[in-house]
């Protein structure tokens, strides 16, 4: 696949996401924010942020220890 390919298949891609994601709106509207009510309804599904965290080490300075 050339260059030139490559931007007109994610073009085309563009647009075919594009025109499903106006039939989504129309049928069902713009997405909202809860209100009260539903986030209180729904707090056990909704977080923020992460919950657990992992610590990895990467050192990219292995290189000079040799």
């Amino acid at each position: 696949m050339t260059y030139k390919e490559l931007k007109e298949y994610v073009a085309n891609n563009k647009k075919a996401k594009a025109i499903e994601w106006k039939k989504e709106i129309a049928i069902h509207g713009h997405c909202k924010p809860f209100t009260d009510k539903e986030y209180k309804q729904n707090k056990d599904l909704i977080f923020t942020g992460k919950k657990s965290h992992t610590n990895k080490i990467a050192s990219t300075k292995l290189w000079q220890t040799y």
